[in-house]
């Protein structure tokens, strides 16, 4: 019975021994990946049919099968967890896990991002999105304007110009008056040095206010035309590259430090400026293709010659020093921050 009882505690010490050795084999893998499945959920305000959630889905799919199914996410579009104005706040707060939508919806919170809203700051959605990104790489003060969050990728849309109705604009004469639906505080202010009346709304009630006569036109890119169905009510489009639309993508900074260190890394690695500058191309390319959609359907465009550019620059440039003296009084860098947003620009 002695010898017995020696023998399976040899055997036991033995299991015990080899237990101990493998676990400290596996370390590593153990250190870098908890085996837990994250399932969150990612808010946005695009509806099912637009193409960023189609960026969404992909950038799901590969999250997933780049953490070996322990990041799961599932999109809800179309404004169904938070409303337009309400995702930076449902992210930060924890409502949502990921969130996406436009910086100016929410103004004076983002006041270092708005540089990319101010006038003539890209030329495609491509130049705006890396630029911003850089810019937010760049400088440190950006990083208060994220609180509570993860920034994943910052991005603009292709630029932005004047869509009407009833009335096709040439010149200032002609816009005066008008009421126009703006994206951001930025651009309200130069419409209203233009001469017209600036109405604050999201994307999602653009059509039916264009439609009902609430307004006589809208700023939007023309990505806008295309998936958002807009080339059905308007009749004018005035061409002048006047700025671009600012949106983030975000991801709660709790539920990404819940990650083990290396879904973080997945996260990190498949998106970044690699996604800006993707984000941005597609912008550029809904927008190349909605020109040619809204020709088709008989939408008379005008662009505006230099010479007409410059008159109505004498009324939108103003904008950008009182945007560099508001931001400077906050305590924040905003004249080194457009000096080098303009650098970027290569303008």
């Amino acid at each position: 019975m002695k010898s017995t009882f020696h023998k399976n505690y040899f055997i036991i010490l033995l299991v015990g021994i080899a237990m101990i050795l493998l676990s400290a084999c596996g370390g590593d893998d153990s250190a870098n990946t908890d085996g837990e499945v994250h399932e969150l959920d990612f808010s946005h305000f695009f509806p099912p049919t637009h193409f960023m959630e189609e960026e969404i889905q992909a950038f799901a799919s590969d999250l997933e099968e780049e953490t070996s199914g322990r990041v799961k996410i599932t999109s809800y579009p179309g404004a169904a967890l938070a409303a337009p104005d309400e995702q930076f706040d449902a992210a930060a707060t924890g409502s949502v896990d990921f969130a996406l939508s436009v910086h100016g919806y929410t103004p004076g919170e983002f006041p270092l991002t708005s540089v990319m809203e101010l006038p003539f700051m890209a030329d495609t959605a491509v130049n705006g999105s890396t630029n911003l990104w850089k810019l937010f790489q760049e400088f440190d003060e950006f990083n208060d304007e994220y609180a509570g969050t993860v920034p994943l990728w910052l991005y603009t849309t292709d630029p932005g110009q004047l869509f009407t109705v009833d009335k096709q604009v040439k010149s200032i004469e002609d816009l005066k008056g008008m009421k126009i639906r703006s994206p951001s505080p930025e651009t309200s202010e130069w419409l209203e040095a233009l001469g017209a009346t600036a109405v604050s709304m999201p994307m999602n009630e653009n059509f039916e206010a264009l439609e009902r006569g609430v307004v006589d036109g809208t700023i939007a890119p023309w990505e806008a035309v295309k998936t958002w169905g807009l080339d059905e009510v308007i009749n004018y489009a005035t061409v002048g590259n006047f700025y671009s639309t600012t949106m983030f993508v975000v991801m709660n900074e709790d539920v990404f430090n819940d990650l083990s260190e290396a879904d973080q890394a997945a996260v990190q690695e498949l998106t970044g400026e690699k996604m800006a500058s993707q984000t941005g191309e597609v912008f550029d390319q809904f927008g190349s293709d909605a020109v040619e959609q809204a020709r088709e359907k008989g939408v008379e465009i005008y662009e505006l010659s230099e010479r007409e550019l410059a008159e109505w620059s004498e009324y939108i440039n103003p904008t950008i020093e009182n945007w560099i003296q508001s931001v400077n009084e906050r305590g924040l860098p905003g004249q080194e921050v457009y000096d080098r947003a303009v650098e970027l620009s290569g303008k």
